[in-house]
């Protein structure tokens, strides 16, 4: 097993845990390779003179702890995920491969250090690791789902091949199926692939499943099925799974910049309750820093309690009303107005926080849906075009909505318009392609209508909007063809 080594820049691998890994705080000490009998090895120390008080006491506390018992393997692996999940990945990997050899049937310590290596790029070291963590725990499914993907990347597919069929027998579900489906197509076994992948993505309807699906039918000349297949995988999204193992170093994030991180994190992911566990200490400390204030407005909004959020908020607002910071309390509170129906004074704060910022796409967008339920049409337009220009969320929704107000102005032109820069966007946008079809039929384009109707068919998402669709367009057809003299043809 691999000890030591220098450490490239990471690439990002997701975990359930939702941490965003911090970077590199502090200046690494030199971390060497410690070949003398495991009871004697001293812990690997790290420069700690950028570091906040909080995480270099945290640090020195672990470090002391191990120090103290220094043949205790627990520790070290301790003090390793501290390091790992605070920006310290060098000193990490040398503290896991300490702990490894301190505790030899512990299953974390090697696979934390395989996780670690792969993030380095050393899938080959990343595998050796792994195989001491499978040989302590050869039941647990996220290591051989591993074990098959770094396998796969090394071009190692016959051990690919083992390791996800061992994940499949465990009941590993989705991520097995689409592992072996990606060793059939690095295989040039495009028809196997397409047998494993169409009942999985009709059941699970994965962008990562139709995106390999649509890559399989174009190598077996299936165009139109690929279209439809890479159209439903159109997000970047890749199949994940859950690695409960890692959750517990989450505990070991110190530093107030650290838990500022992990907080927006959290607060990203919905889990407001958990961020206000990591947020609301540091309030004794850092009760007038601008993020904390800012996240603990939100966390607070998003739980309910709307007047811890409006007393935090307007603190901030009367600190930083015109600074950049200000554009988040301008923003955060707008929102809070808002929830409470006094639109007046979130448009207000709405339109103070996009002059503070204007390429932020969100103060222009919650202005025109308020502009809009105010009845105030051409306003809200203005409103979503500029949200578009600053660069939208998701701009194939904002321009569906900016269809639907366009159609119900009889813009029929400008609609369609509209729900084809959607479409355009993403192609697996039914209700866009259904909104399409019932616009182009409004304005007498039966063909363009029929074309949207059938593809917004073929995605297979809304057959009753489509099928209602489709019999308007054979009603307005008919009821074209019966008002002129001989058979309709199209206007364009």
């Amino acid at each position: 097993m691999r000890h030591c080594g220098s450490l490239p820049a990471p690439y990002a691998i997701v975990w359930t845990l939702g941490v965003a890994l911090i970077g590199v705080l502090a200046v690494l000490a030199p971390v060497a390779c410690d070949h003398r009998s495991s009871g004697d090895m001293a812990p690997v120390a790290v420069a700690l003179d950028d570091a906040d008080a909080d995480l270099a006491a945290r640090l020195s506390d672990l470090v002391g702890a191990v120090r103290a018992a220094p043949k205790s393997g627990e520790l070290r692996g301790r003090l390793a995920m501290a390091y790992e999940v605070n920006g310290f990945p060098d000193a990490a990997l040398s503290t896991y491969a300490q702990a490894v050899m301190l505790d030899s049937e512990e299953f974390s310590w090697p696979y934390f250090h395989a996780l670690l290596l792969a993030k380095s790029g050393d899938l080959a070291g990343a595998l050796e690791s792994l195989e001491g963590s499978l040989a302590i725990d050869d039941q647990y499914v996220p290591a051989w789902l591993w074990r098959g993907n770094w396998s796969l990347d090394l071009g190692d597919y016959d051990m690919a091949e083992t390791a996800y069929r061992r994940a499949e027998a465990l009941d590993a579900g989705t991520p097995a199926i689409a592992g072996l489906a990606q060793v059939r197509l690095r295989r040039g076994l495009a028809a196997e692939a397409v047998a494993l992948l169409e009942p999985v993505s009709a059941a699970q309807r994965h962008p990562h499943l139709y995106r390999m699906l649509g890559e399989a039918y174009r190598r077996l000349g299936r165009e139109e099925d690929a279209r439809l297949a890479l159209a439903r995988g159109r997000a970047a999204v890749h199949i994940q799974w859950f690695d409960p193992r890692q959750n517990v170093k989450a505990g070991y994030i110190a530093g107030f910049k650290n838990q500022m991180a992990h907080a927006q994190n959290l607060l990203a992911a919905e889990k407001y309750d958990d961020a206000l566990e990591i947020l609301e200490p540091w309030m004794e400390h850092y009760a007038d820093d601008e993020a904390l204030m800012t996240n603990l407005g939100w966390a607070y909004m998003s739980s309910g309690d709307l007047d811890r959020a409006y007393e935090i908020l307007k603190r901030g607002l009367a600190e930083h009303a015109t600074d950049t910071a200000g554009y988040y309390f301008h923003y955060h509170i707008g929102r809070l107005y808002n929830m409470r129906g006094e639109v007046d004074e979130a448009l207000q704060h709405f339109h103070t926080a996009s002059e503070l910022n204007p390429t932020q796409s969100h103060p222009h967008e919650e202005r025109g849906k308020i502009l809009l339920r105010q009845g105030q049409r051409d306003e809200a337009l203005a409103a979503f075009d500029l949200a578009l220009e600053s660069g939208a969320r998701s701009p194939e929704k904002l321009l569906q909505t900016i269809g639907i107000v366009e159609a119900a102005s009889g813009h029929w032109d400008e609609a369609a318009a509209r729900f084809r820069q959607a479409v355009e966007i993403d192609p697996s946008f039914t209700m866009a392609y259904v909104q399409l079809g019932r616009t182009l039929a409004q304005a007498g384009r039966w063909t363009e209508a029929g074309e949207a109707l059938a593809w917004a068919d073929r995605l297979g998402t809304h057959p009753r909007d489509v099928a209602a669709a489709r019999q308007v367009l054979a009603d307005m057809k008919a009821a074209s063809e019966e008002s002129v003299a001989g058979p309709a043809s199209d206007s364009r």
